[in-house]
């Protein structure tokens, strides 16, 4: 089988809430801040949440974020929260989920006994 398109995801289960987080494999999101990020993906690439958060890939209820470059250099990685109806401009279960992703997948190093992370959301 030839797949014309590849996109990386992490699906993890926080607080009783599955999140699906996109890695890779999407094209790069504009913006000098997290806001303008949200804001180019609803515009110009809302097709990809449908068909990742949407049946038959997902379903309704499906939550999910998009892994960024962050804008502010003190953030560790930038993230876009989105579900089946539209973005939101932050999560908690979804935070939860996108920094582990980021610390089990090297994105973050872990460090004992704690390790820091900054994560940067369109809210801030």
């Amino acid at each position: 089988m030839k797949f014309s398109r590849s996109i990386q995801a992490i699906d993890s289960h926080t607080a009783g809430e599955a999140t699906r987080i996109v890695v890779g494999g999407i094209p790069n999101i504009k913006g000098n801040t997290m806001a303008e990020k949200k804001e180019f993906l609803e515009e110009n690439l809302d097709y990809l949440r449908t068909a990742i958060m949407l049946e038959p890939r997902g379903h309704n209820d499906m939550f999910g974020s998009v892994m960024t470059q962050p804008c502010s250099p003190e953030a560790d990685f930038g993230i876009i929260f989105m579900d089946g109806g539209g973005y939101l401009n932050m999560c908690g279960h979804g935070s939860i989920g996108a920094i582990t992703a980021a610390i089990e997948t090297g994105v973050v190093p872990a460090v004992e006994p704690t390790t820091h992370v900054v994560m940067e959301a369109p809210a801030g």
